[in-house]
């Protein structure tokens, strides 16, 4: 079974429904003994990451997903959810996320940059996404293939080699990351059309 943790919020509704449309069992859960007993784990995209930060502590389920990822169970972060594993992030204040991933998340920074004037924040609509290696996730689909992103803050690993996949919005940002059982996506897959689809499978598979 995989958990979809529990931020009570229609966009974790979302990723249910687009578990379900592809036959795949998934259950949105917030206790500590269903995280321990899923097979792999999605942090969902949330209205703020303070929202998402605020779930996971106040369920105490924090450790249920260090223990997960410690195992090896594969563990993947949409949107906010993506946010959540590293160690920080600027969006709206200030905030410790889990540190799964060394680095942090920040807001797109054009100044100096001669797109500033004509890019604009939030990033919303449909891009290419690029690989950088030969993440499982993108089992089936091609480099360039646009998925749907909906941000105004983005990642960024200290290791870039943790870096799956980039994506332009006047400058280059990653869209996917991967460090063993732990993956990561900015853009929504549930929102992406067949190519999202696919890749809630390849996850699903793993």
């Amino acid at each position: 079974m995989i958990a979809i943790v529990n931020y009570e919020s229609a966009r974790t509704q979302e990723i249910r429904d687009a578990f379900a449309g592809i036959d795949v069992d998934a259950d949105i859960v917030a206790s500590i003994d269903r995280v321990d007993r899923a097979s792999r784990i999605v942090l969902p995209p949330a209205a703020s990451l303070a929202r998402a930060i605020r779930a996971v502590r106040d369920a105490g389920i924090i450790p249920s997903l260090m223990r997960a990822i410690d195992q090896g169970r594969p563990l993947l972060g949409i949107g906010h959810g993506l946010h959540l594993l590293f160690d920080v992030s600027y969006e709206e204040g200030q905030h410790t996320g889990l540190g799964v991933i060394p680095g942090k998340v920040t807001g797109f920074d054009f100044a100096g940059h001669p797109v500033g004037r004509s890019t604009r924040v939030p990033h919303q609509g449909w891009s290419q996404v690029t690989w950088l290696n030969g993440c499982p996730l993108f089992a089936g689909l091609k480099s360039g293939q646009e998925f749907y992103f909906d941000h105004a803050y983005h990642a960024e690993p200290l290791d870039h080699r943790l870096v799956a996949a980039t994506c332009s919005h006047g400058i280059d940002f990653s869209a996917a990351v991967w460090n063993g059982p732990v993956f990561g996506v900015q853009f929504l897959p549930e929102k992406s059309g067949e190519a999202g689809l696919q890749l809630l499978k390849n996850f699903a598979s793993l």
